[in-house]
């Protein structure tokens, strides 16, 4: 191992047969007497410390990062230090770490504790065939290994103005973020930010001269005092039911976009670095096809024909409508209190029944109570905010508490003529005929015939695998009754879903979350009683991300979801047993 004092690797063939016998992540296991940080989370009094070598010389910014927050500077530092994720050989050799996005997460790629760095690599040895070239092998493990341990991990080598100014702005953020609730605030977009992406598929800034720097409006200013950066100043969302409008391609979905994804802190210079979100928040869209089991959705739909109930709703197939009354009903179940839609992903019949259908079709013919009948019951009765992008439903303007209008990418406050126009149009809001009860509070189990051939294996980052291979379990997934309830009784021919489906997870922005994921349902097939969808949850994520399933080895390519991704993932699969 390296050490700060001996600067000593093991030489010879020996050492690099050892690794090749090891599992495929290795871990470089590094005493800096180099970098430590406090342990106390968030505390005042502990100072996030540097120390330079054996000289003693040392740097401090400001109150502690909290200790969980430790591994997403890790990552990102020798992630940036290792020159964008490792060293490739022209012979095939090459040494890769899990590359962090623009998100910080936490990591098992790279660790810190108060004794130690430690990064957890990959290495492919240099081979002609299946031949492994020896003394390929030998440099790659005892030249440039040491290299990029210098470079990545040796306090001297790496740039320390931009490791003290990552660290203070994660601290910033995780205080806005703790802040938005003392401020009756679900959302803070700070002025100067830049909202656009290179493009629909890449996370990266729009770095133009022409791009529109976000800019709040004076009514909605707020002003927020940091405990590095000082005062900034920025658009507040209130709690409540919030409306982005605006004509098309003027940055409505833009804002949205940036507003989900700002559950997660993020690198210095990606330009979202002060649009913070409640932690909770969680996208809300149609998904047609998808699997419910045991949901109630009575406050969304009900009084189907034929007599079939909805208190415990199951489908394998869900329509627009109902899987959308199923996902809210999911989230306030792990406690969201913000819900985010657009209406170009939601289902229109879902949104809205405006007087005409009213007239035409009466209420005790139509089972579908839209949401715009039941958006401020939610904040008034449950306390869950929801911010819209609307285009097109303007009956949403009776219900809304704060109207933002885009227009080229600049926010203003429309709420005083959005009411001007509600009192001026007047529309007939249907009145739900029941209220909308308690938050779901159902039992799972994940069966062990799970992970009894193959632990479940993220493919892509919406995708898991849960049958690689082409033998199957014999358990069958769950079949629906006429009267929509779910039944795991075993057939002959049991149809097979090898995949679990999570591309309606916009939250989830790193396939090593998703991996993550895997391991917490292999984890989960391990439990043998029936436990409340919270408490299982619950006890997943705060499992250390070091102490998930990891097959052989140790896992370094795991980062962590939130809580609500699990949920929904757990929710999405067509094996698990669940119960009202």
């Amino acid at each position: 191992m390296f050490t700060s004092k001996e600067q000593a690797f093991p030489h010879g063939l020996a050492a690099a047969f050892w690794w090749a016998l090891n599992p495929l992540f290795q871990l470089l296991v590094f005493d800096p007497k180099g970098l430590t940080l406090a342990t106390d989370p968030l505390s005042n009094a502990p100072e996030f410390t540097f120390v330079e070598d054996d000289t003693g010389a040392t740097g401090t910014i400001g109150a502690a990062v909290a200790a969980a927050k430790k591994a997403m500077v890790a990552a990102k530092m020798v992630y940036m230090a290792m020159a964008s994720g490792g060293w490739h050989s022209a012979k095939g050799g090459d040494v890769a770490i899990d590359c962090p996005g623009q998100e910080i997460l936490e990591r098992t790629s790279a660790v810190i504790s108060d004794r130690m760095v430690e990064a957890r690599l990959t290495a492919g040895l240099p081979a002609a065939g299946r031949t492994i070239l020896a003394s390929a092998a030998q440099r790659m493990f005892l030249e440039t290994l040491p290299q990029l341990v210098e470079r990545a991990l040796m306090y001297r080598s790496v740039d320390s103005q931009t490791m003290h100014a990552l660290a203070a702005s994660v601290e910033d953020q995780e205080y806005l973020r703790s802040q938005l609730k003392l401020l009756s605030l679900v959302a803070f977009i700070g002025n100067g930010a830049v909202l656009p992406r290179v493009s629909g598929v890449s996370n990266m800034p729009l770095e133009t001269n022409t791009v529109v720097r976000f800019r709040a409006p004076p009514e909605l200013q707020v002003m927020v005092e940091l405990p590095n950066q000082g005062t900034v100043v920025g658009m507040g969302i209130r709690q409540g039911v919030t409306l982005i409008c605006g004509g098309g391609f003027n940055g409505k979905s833009t804002l949205l976009q940036a507003i989900e994804r700002g559950v997660y802190n993020h690198a210095p210079g990606d330009g979202r670095e002060l649009v913070v979100t409640d932690a909770t928040a969680t996208k809300i869209k149609a998904e047609e096809g998808r699997f419910v089991s045991s949901t109630d959705i009575r406050p969304f739909i009900n009084n189907l024909p034929l007599g079939k109930t909805t208190d415990a709703f199951s489908t394998a197939d869900a329509s627009g409508s109902t899987s959308m009354a199923a996902s809210i009903q999911e989230a306030v179940e792990v406690e969201a209190s913000t819900l985010l839609f657009d209406e170009d992903t939601c289902a229109t019949n879902f949104l809205v029944r405006d007087g005409r259908m009213q007239q035409l079709v009466s209420q005790d013919c139509e089972p579908i109570t839209p949401l715009v009948s039941r958006v401020r019951e939610l904040w008034e009765a449950k306390g869950v905010s929801s911010i819209m992008v609307i285009g097109g439903c303007g009956d949403y303007l009776d219900v809304a508490d704060t109207v933002v209008s885009m227009h080229g990418y600049v926010p203003s406050d429309a709420t005083e003529k959005a009411k001007a126009i509600a009192q001026c149009m007047p529309v007939v809001i249907e009145i739900p005929q029941i209220k909308y009860g308690p938050a779901l509070n159902r039992t799972i189990i994940v069966p062990k015939e799970l992970a009894a051939h193959k632990p479940p294996k993220a493919k892509t980052r919406w995708s898991i695998a849960l049958f690689p291979s082409d033998k199957l379990s014999s358990l069958a997934p769950p079949t629906i009754s006429d009267a929509g309830a779910a039944t795991h009784e075993r057939t002959d021919e049991p149809e097979v879903f090898p995949e679990l489906d999570l591309t309606a997870l916009d939250q989830l922005v790193s396939v090593s979350q998703t991996r993550a994921i895997a391991s917490m349902l292999q984890l989960a097939t391990q439990n043998t009683r029936r436990r409340t969808m919270r408490s299982l949850v619950s006890d997943m994520c705060t499992t250390a991300l070091g102490d998930l399933p990891a097959g052989h080895g140790v896992a370094g390519n795991l980062a962590r979801p939130r809580g609500i991704e699990v949920a929904l993932a757990i929710n999405r699969l067509r094996y698990a047993q669940i119960q009202p």
